[in-house]
């Protein structure tokens, strides 16, 4: 077997280069279970505003609900002051004309 020198050498830097990648792609992976949790964290929150903004549409939808009747009596009180004011109006057109 003869014994190249610079086939060692070759060796050795193939071998250097393969654990290099090595230590490389643990980054990445521990790179990427980081991002992983912070994805998750992020989705949690995304959850928690959805679900607030769930219950605001609710209270919304009740205060609104709320507001269309007080409209709609408002609306009513109106059509009977109208209908107050139209007797009033006929009853002091009947009273006598003050001497």
């Amino acid at each position: 077997m003869t014994s190249d020198p610079g086939m060692s050498r070759r060796v050795a830097r193939l071998e250097n280069d393969t654990e290099s990648i090595y230590e490389l792609i643990t980054e990445v992976r521990s790179t990427q279970d980081e991002h992983t949790r912070r994805f998750e964290q992020v989705e949690s929150t995304i959850v928690e505003v959805r679900s607030t903004q769930d219950e605001h549409t609710r209270r919304l939808d009740r205060l609104e609900s709320s507001l269309t009747d007080a409209r709609s009596t408002q609306v009513e009180h109106t059509r009977r002051f109208d209908r107050l004011e139209s007797t009033l109006n006929e009853v002091v057109r009947r009273l006598p004309e003050p001497s």
